[in-house]
C-alpha cells in the first residue's frame, strides 16, 4: 500500500497549541447536530481554498485545516489493483504528472506519479482517513464509481462513519447507501417536492440532508427548510468568483432568503469569514 507523508508529527505539535483555537465544533457533537444547528457551515471543495488550489491533496488539506476549516469534500476512485485513491477525474492527466485512466493503473504504475504543484504521491483513501482520524475532521464523500460499499466499509473500519456525509445524486444510489451498515449521514439530490416526499418515506425516522441545486428557486429552498430537513448546496462557479471580487458580499446575498446548513465552496476561508 502506498504511504503518503502528511506530516502528522508536525501537526501533532501544532495541534497541542493552535488547533483548538480554530475549531468551533464540540467533540461530543454529532455530525447531524453540527449541520442542523449551523448556518452555512463551510466545506472545502476537493480540499482546496482560495490559498490552496491543488485538488484532493493531503498537503493542501493541512494548509486549509490550519486556516480553520475542518470539513472536506473528497472524490474517491479505484485503481486496477483495487486500491482506493483520491482523484476527481477518470484520468490522471489534468491533476497529476501521469497519463491515462486510474482504473488501468496498478499500484506499481502509480509509484512515481505525483500531484501537480505539490509533488506529493496521489493520496490513497486510507491515508486520507488516517489524516481525518488524527485531526477529527468532518468528511464528505463523493464516490465516483460503483464502489460505494468498499468506500464506506473502509471508512467504518477507520471509525469515521459517524463523522462522514455520503453524497448521492439519484434514488438508486441513495437506496444503496441506506442499505450499508454504519452511522453515515446521507445527502440526497432534491429538485422538487416529489423528490423530498419520496426520500422522507424512504428514510423513515432516519435523518438525511437534502442537496438542493444552487440555481433552484428561493421558494423551493424555503419549502424544503419548512419540512425540517437540513439543506446542503454549493456556491462553486459564479458565486465563488463574484465573492472574491466583492469581499464576500455575494455569499451574504445568496444566504439572505435561503436557509443553508452546509455550503460547499472553493473559497471556504472567505465564506467562513463572510457568514460568521
Amino acid at each position: 500500500m502506498q504511504k503518503t507523508d502528511f506530516h502528522l508529527k508536525g501537526l501533532a505539535m501544532l495541534g497541542l497549541f493552535f488547533l483548538p483555537l480554530f475549531f468551533t465544533h464540540l467533540s461530543a457533537q454529532t455530525l447531524f447536530e453540527l449541520i442542523s444547528s449551523s448556518k452555512a457551515y463551510p466545506v472545502s471543495h476537493r480540499g482546496i481554498s482560495e490559498e490552496q488550489p491543488v485538488e484532493n491533496s493531503l498537503k493542501g488539506m493541512e494548509t486549509v485545516l490550519l486556516s480553520g476549516i475542518d470539513f472536506f469534500e473528497v472524490d474517491v476512485r479505484k485503481n486496477a489493483d483495487g486500491e482506493l485513491y483520491l482523484l476527481h477525474d477518470e484520468t490522471l492527466d489534468r491533476t497529476t504528472s501521469g497519463l491515462g485512466r486510474l482504473d488501468s493503473k496498478s499500484n506499481g504504475d502509480l509509484a512515481g506519479v505525483q500531484l501537480k504543484i505539490t509533488g506529493e504521491p496521489i493520496p490513497t483513501f486510507q491515508s486520507f482517513l488516517d489524516l481525518a482520524s488524527f485531526d477529527s475532521l468532518w468528511i464528505m464523500l463523493d464516490v465516483k464509481e460503483p464502489i460505494l460499499e468498499e468506500v464506506l466499509s473502509q471508512t467504518k473500519a477507520a471509525g469515521l462513519d459517524a463523522r462522514s456525509l455520503v453524497l448521492t445524486f439519484d434514488r438508486k444510489r441513495a437506496q444503496e447507501a441506506l442499505g450499508i451498515q454504519g452511522d453515515f449521514l446521507i445527502s440526497v439530490l432534491v429538485t422538487g417536492m416529489e423528490d423530498l416526499y419520496f426520500y422522507q418515506k424512504l428514510f423513515g425516522s432516519r435523518r438525511f440532508l437534502a442537496y438542493v441545486p444552487k440555481d433552484a428557486e428561493i421558494s423551493f429552498f424555503q419549502a424544503v427548510a419548512g419540512e425540517g430537513v437540513p439543506i446542503l448546496t454549493d456556491v462553486m462557479g459564479e458565486v465563488d468568483r463574484k465573492a472574491i471580487e466583492d469581499e464576500g458580499e455575494s455569499y451574504r446575498d445568496f444566504l439572505k432568503e435561503r436557509k443553508i446548513n452546509l455550503l460547499v465552496s472553493d473559497n471556504p476561508l472567505l465564506l467562513k469569514k463572510s457568514v460568521r
